[in-house]
């Protein structure tokens, strides 16, 4: 779920540790429109992050952006 008033990008990295956003290449980039909630199915075999999971939140899609979100913005997600 997006809180701001922009479209913001989920990306999820596939990393032990904490992802260096701009170096890190994500291994997926979800767009979330403008107060929107944005759900995503991933069939039988899901998607697997064998070393870990890592999210970051920007505001472009570019893989090695960091451009910060609106301040302030609240951005809930889940992971099942």
């Amino acid at each position: 779920s997006n809180t701001t008033a922009a479209t913001i990008y989920v990306k999820y990295y596939n990393k032990a540790t904490a992802p260096t956003v701009g170096t890190d290449i994500p291994l997926i980039t979800v767009p979330v429109p403008a107060g929107a909630t944005v759900q995503m199915e991933f069939g039988r075999l899901g998607c697997r992050f064998v070393l870990g999971l890592g999210i970051a939140v920007t505001a472009n899609m570019i893989a090695t952006d960091t451009t910060a979100v609106t301040a302030g913005a609240q951005i809930f997600t889940s992971y099942l």
